[in-house]
């Protein structure tokens, strides 16, 4: 006969249940009908909790935006595909893990990168959030830019700072909502696009 889970756990589990709640119905009002106008109150009605459920179990309004936002920040697979430009023998490589890497980001956090680009018009605390974020993300792209420096791949000229440069321009926070959502580019379509431009803009012709 298996042995009952132990009280603790289920708690915690019932806990995590409960963040994960407010954390969707934080997103969704946010997406919906705008950061400022939602309500703390209005977030623990959609998520069918207390107010003071929503405190304790993740914050107020701006907690609440960082977590969203931080959870595509730091999703492990973003990790693997960074370590992974860290070390890629060939620049035409590095730039196809960018291209894999940020079109993930992109298609699975989809709604967290709406909120990224939405929160810089934000109030003052979560446009904050929105550029620690961003930060973030330009620090990841240009670990490629460095890779590709350190490979002497780079078109003579560039630096390793306008390398980034030109890696957010083709892969940053604007480019494949354009395509995708703006132009109604598959991701595939967008992804080859976007690593064939940025290879011309950054290694030299072939």
């Amino acid at each position: 006969m298996a042995a009952a889970q132990p009280r603790a756990s289920r708690r915690q589990e019932s806990a995590e249940q409960t963040r994960r709640l407010i954390l969707e119905a934080a997103q969704d009002l946010f997406i919906a009908q705008g950061y400022a106008t939602t309500t703390i109150n209005d977030i623990a009605a959609r998520a069918r909790v207390a107010v003071a459920t929503v405190y304790t179990s993740v914050g107020g309004k701006p907690t609440l935006l960082r977590a969203l936002i931080e959870a595509g920040v730091n999703d492990p697979e973003t990790a693997r595909n960074v370590a992974a430009i860290a070390v890629a023998a060939d620049p035409r490589e590095v730039l196809r893990l960018i291209g894999v890497g940020t079109r993930y980001g992109h298609q699975h956090h989809h709604q967290q990168v709406h909120l990224m680009k939405a929160a810089a018009g934000m109030t003052p605390s979560a446009a904050a959030v929105a550029r620690h974020a961003a930060t973030a993300y330009r620090r990841a792209l240009r670990v490629g830019a460095v890779r590709l420096d350190e490979l002497s791949a780079l078109r003579p000229g560039l630096t390793v700072e306008r390398a980034t440069q030109v890696l957010w321009f083709y892969f940053g926070l604007h480019s494949w909502p354009q395509l995708v959502d703006e132009g109604g580019w598959s991701y595939d379509e967008a992804e080859r696009w976007l690593v064939d431009r940025a290879t011309e803009a950054l290694l030299p012709p072939s």
